[in-house]
């Protein structure tokens, strides 16, 4: 009886050529990451729920895939990676010299509707930086996440906050903190019952947060916020800080455009927060998001350490890179060893095995395996595009020697058999 499985909804299979434009995507961005040395962890693919309960926000918890072992555990895979890398410091890393940089890659889970660009099994490619609380970490982080998308080839759009201001407004007007996430959550999504909301739940001065995120545009809008929150010492600190991480990317000429009403998905930020947008995408422009996260770590150590970090949505990016038709190198296989004959097999796969261990990490070596004749087996090498073929033939070997086609050139010459390893050194 056959049965027809299909993979689960919101999951995808990638074959072998859209991995390999995957993984070139990847060593692209990695390539940044490890040029301003941050060096690569990997965390676990499931948690205790509990680490996504403390801060995560109300947003990840709803869509998180929980489950309980057979201990009785609650367990869930993992939603987003910062959280992860906390509790890694906090268990692993608190003896380490500081600033750590670090850098994953990986599988996130989220229960929610599939749609273009979104699914239940997605790619996350981020960064953390552990230890400084400045606006120069504050800066790298951005240029960082700036320059990786610079070397894909792909323009983007750079918007920036402080949440301490929006934060610490809401604090001021006795908002208490369930709500003030309840709050953060309606502008992050662009809620149009906003103002219905705050209006029901704010006692006093609610226009202010109406008008506060309504700013937008240069350095110059920090002026408008500091005359609309007058009062308010705590979010006057917030945008100082704001300001002299705006002077360093002025100085090291990154673009950005001030949004006081980016607030972020996530209830752990504390300080500044960005998203970069690639307009290819339209409505789903958002390509990455992060911030500064001083608490998260403290929750779990009780020790008060600074991070601040940031993660590429991978599968966005990949479609930007596609939608700009960007060149990127073709894979090919290098050789393929094709006996003449039967006879002949054992003596191409001493061949194979010659050159595997001449080339490792070089060259793509494979033996012809479906008995083709020398005519069909060439075809195929051209369907593959494959650079060379060697052919492997009984007059040949009587004279130790072999055939080596050039499958770009149609050229054909026959080579010593003991030549052949400087022949593709060579070439």
């Amino acid at each position: 009886m056959t049965m027809k499985i299909k993979k689960a909804r919101g999951t995808r299979d990638f074959l072998p050529e859209e991995m390999w434009f995957r993984d070139f995507v990847e060593k692209k961005i990695i390539e940044v990451f490890e040029t301003f040395g941050y060096r690569k962890i990997m965390i676990p693919t499931f948690e205790h729920s509990t680490l996504f309960k403390i801060k995560s926000g109300e947003e990840i918890l709803e869509h998180m895939y929980t489950f309980k072992d057979k201990g009785g555990r609650e367990l869930c895979l993992r939603p987003e990676a910062t959280a992860s890398v906390c509790r890694m410091f906090a268990e692993e890393m608190r003896g380490e010299k500081k600033p750590l940089r670090l850098y994953y890659s990986c599988p996130m889970f989220r229960y929610e509707e599939p749609q273009r660009g979104r699914y239940r099994e997605f790619w996350q490619i981020g960064i953390e930086l552990i230890g400084p609380k400045n606006e120069y970490s504050d800066a790298e982080v951005i240029s960082l996440a700036s320059l990786a998308l610079k070397n894909l080839g792909i323009t983007h759009k750079l918007e920036i906050n402080h949440i301490g201001i929006l934060r610490n407004l809401l604090r001021d007007l006795g908002v208490d903190q369930k709500l003030q996430s309840r709050i953060m959550t309606l502008i992050d999504k662009k809620d149009p019952s906003l103002e219905d909301f705050l209006k029901k739940n704010v006692k006093k001065d609610w226009e202010k947060i109406l008008e506060l995120i309504q700013l937008r545009g240069g350095k110059e809008i920090l002026a408008r916020a500091t005359e609309l929150l007058s009062d308010h010492k705590s979010c006057l600190l917030s945008i100082e800080e704001l300001k002299r991480i705006l002077d360093i990317l002025d100085y090291i000429e990154i673009e950005y455009e001030v949004d006081m009403s980016i607030a972020r998905g996530l209830e752990y930020y504390t300080g500044m927060v960005f998203e970069i947008k690639a307009e290819e995408l339209g409505s789903q422009s958002q390509i990455c998001g992060g911030g500064r996260y001083d608490s998260l770590i403290e929750i779990l150590c009780n020790e008060k350490v600074p991070a601040v970090g940031f993660a590429f949505g991978f599968d966005r990016v990949v479609e930007v890179v596609k939608l700009k038709g960007l060149n990127f190198p073709e894979k090919r296989l290098d050789i393929l060893v094709v006996p003449v004959s039967e006879e002949e097999r054992k003596d191409a796969i001493k061949l194979v095995n010659s050159l595997r261990n001449n080339f490792i990490g070089k060259l793509s070596v494979t033996l012809e395996l479906m008995n083709r004749s020398l005519r069909k087996a060439l075809e195929y090498a051209n369907s593959i595009k494959a650079r060379y073929v060697i052919i492997v033939g009984k007059r040949d070997l009587e004279k130790g020697k072999v055939t080596i086609k050039n499958m770009d050139l149609g050229k054909e010459e026959k080579i010593n058999l003991e030549e052949i390893t400087n022949f593709f050194k060579e070439a």
